[in-house]
Formats: structure tokens, sequence, C-alpha cells
């Protein structure tokens, strides 16, 4: 099998680099990350025009039907977005926001509740975000506490999940319902928010029409878990790039570092690493969109593998900067970081390959 991108595929990664790099560049980035004073929601979300860009360039929307704004494509086509994405360190949960929350509520939701909610999404004028954990149900009202929740400063609506195989609920919650407090964290990860929600009495509306909600909720789980996989990847792609590039100009002993025996082979141990990533990543992809049997067993292999390659990757481009590599000044420190956020989200190696024994 001839197995890669199509034509179309390069197209929209193409495009999609230059137009980050053009719009939504690492130093435009840099600049939000830096104003200490714009707050979390503004760090985290970026200003409205770069969110009507991205839609503008139809990313938002990539795997959202068509009579709802989107584009109608794949998971396959989601990871090429999410690759660049982590390439240009772009202030987006995409796993949540345009991969997990939305096709939940395409999958689950009424009409009138899709009509209200997707073409928004797609367009950029709406966000969402995906929350799980267990709730207390009281006509229509929910009570508990959800964490780890993604854009809680920043989400229109959250598309809430409680209970686990028949027992499991969803329900959609928007930001001004009554008795809704949303509180964000400090994370580490600057490029992307977490927070936390506590509801208390909190009017939800149910999505219901599903024959198998636990089932498609542990599907639009593992499009994400590829997706976060897509990001790290990327990340890493670019942190090796720009490692080479320093190694080539940085000068110590009066020789270039890229001429030291160890950093040479740090980098091509490192690509060497990443390249098989990129394969079992599109696989991981072709098997979830076409359904195949191994697909969940895939994605969790997948999702544990890039964990570990993806954390020895930024750690060894890191080192090639020396001291100054995790300083704030250098780009190097906010890949790595990006990569610890996606090694956690959605579960860690460990949890990974524990269920892909159990699949």
């Amino acid at each position: 099998m001839d197995f890669g991108l199509s034509p179309e595929q390069e197209l929209l990664r193409d495009s999609l680099r230059g137009w980050l790099a053009d719009e939504l560049s690492i130093e435009r980035v840099r600049e939000t990350l830096d104003n200490d004073d714009a707050g979390v929601a503004s760090r985290a979300a970026g200003d409205a025009s770069a969110m009507q860009g991205l839609a503008e360039q139809g990313v938002l929307g990539v795997m959202l039907p068509e009579e709802h704004g989107g584009a109608g494509l794949g998971l396959l086509d989601a990871v090429v977005v999410a690759t660049e994405m982590g390439r240009a360190l772009t202030t987006v949960s995409y796993h949540s926001a345009c991969v997990t929350a939305p096709l939940l509520l395409a999958g689950a939701g009424s009409a009138e509740q899709k009509s209200r909610w997707l073409p928004g999404v797609s367009s950029g004028k709406l966000l969402l975000s995906f929350a799980v954990g267990e709730l207390g149900e009281r006509d229509g009202a929910l009570t508990g506490e959800l964490r780890f929740v993604p854009d809680t400063a920043t989400a229109d609506a959250f598309v809430v999940v409680s209970g686990n195989g028949s027992a499991a609920r969803a329900w959609l919650v928007e930001r001004d319902a009554a008795g809704l407090e949303a509180r964000d964290y400090q994370n580490i990860d600057t490029t992307r928010q977490l927070g936390e929600l506590q509801l208390s009495d909190t009017p939800a509306e149910a999505l219901a029409e599903s024959d198998d909600l636990a089932g498609l909720v542990a599907r639009v789980n593992d499009a994400a878990r590829v997706v976060l996989a897509a990001d790290s990847f990327g990340a890493c792609e670019r942190a090796l790039e720009e490692a080479i590039e320093y190694a080539g100009v940085r000068e110590q002993f009066g020789r270039v570092v890229a001429s030291f025996q160890a950093v040479k082979h740090m980098c091509a141990e490192t690509f060497a690493e990443l390249e098989p990533l990129r394969s079992l990543g599109w696989y991981a992809a072709f098997a979830w969109d076409e359904q195949r049997d191994d697909a969940a067993r895939t994605v969790a292999l997948l999702k544990a593998h890039s964990a570990e390659v993806s954390t020895r990757s930024v750690m060894a481009t890191t080192q090639v900067y020396g001291g100054m590599g995790f300083t704030w000044e250098c780009n190097q420190q906010l890949w790595f970081k990006r990569v610890g956020y996606n090694r956690q989200a959605l579960g860690g190696p460990v949890a990974e390959r524990a269920r892909a024994l159990s699949l």
C-alpha cells in the first residue's frame, strides 16, 4: 500500500503552515504569553482575529458535517492540522474545542442543539469545551466538580459527560448557567488553559440521541488522543529544526556546537525516533476513520509511545542549548511544556498501555 498524505492534505499542510508563520508566528504567540497583564483568558485564547483566521482556513470545523459549516473531512485531516498547530505553538485546545466537544455534540445532540452550536464552532464564533466527571443530577440540574477542563476561561458552553457504560449521560451546560463557577489553573504549559468547574444545581440540556453514548464518548476521546499525539509530533519536529539551526551558529571552544559528535548523535537519534511516530500517527488516524477492528488498540499504543518518544525528543533538543534551553527567553521550553501537557491529557503512557492490553 502506498500510504501517505493525499495531494489535498499536503496542500492543507503547506497552506496552514504558511498562514501560521505569517499571521500567528511564534513571535506573536510569545508577545501574548509575555503580557502578564492580559490575564489567563486572553493569553490562552489569543485575539478574536486569530480565531477568525483559523476558521477562514477551514481548520476549526475540519471534522464537522458540511451542513453545519464544517469541512466533512476525517481524522487524518485533523492530524495534519494538529501537527502544524503543535509546530507553531498555536494557543488553541484543538483536541477539546474542535474534536471531542463538537464531535460528541454532533453524534448525540438534537437537531436543534447541533444547528445552534456547530456552525458557530466552524466559524470561530463559538467555543465548546469537553469535561468528564461524576456529577449528581436532579430535575435537569447538575451538582458536582469537574477538574482539568480545557478553556474554562473562554468556552461558551461545556459538553459534560458523567457515568460509565450504560449509565453514561451527557449534557450541554452554557457558560452563563446559574450555579456554574469556573476557576482557572496556573498551568506550566501557558499555550493552553485548564481549570475546573463547580456546579451547584446548574441547569443543563441533556444530549440523548445516541444508542451507545459510552461507545461514542470512547470514540471521540480516541480521536482526541490521536490529535494530541500529532500536536506533540509537530512540536518535536519544530523543536528539532530550531535546535539544529542553533547548533550550526553557536560557537563553543572555537567551534560551532554542531561539529561536536555528541550533539550530532543527539540530533540524529531524535530524528530517527520521531519519523516512525509520524507513520504510526497516520495509521491510527486511518484506522479510526475506517473504524477498523484494531483502531482503539492502535490509538492507545500511539498515545503511550508518543508520550515517551516526544518527552525524550524535547529533552534532547533542550539540552542542545545548554543551560539556556529552559530559560523563558528560549523557545525550547515552550515546546517542552506543551509536550508535557499532551503526555498526560486523556491518559499517560502507563494508563494507555494498560488500556491497550484490555482491548
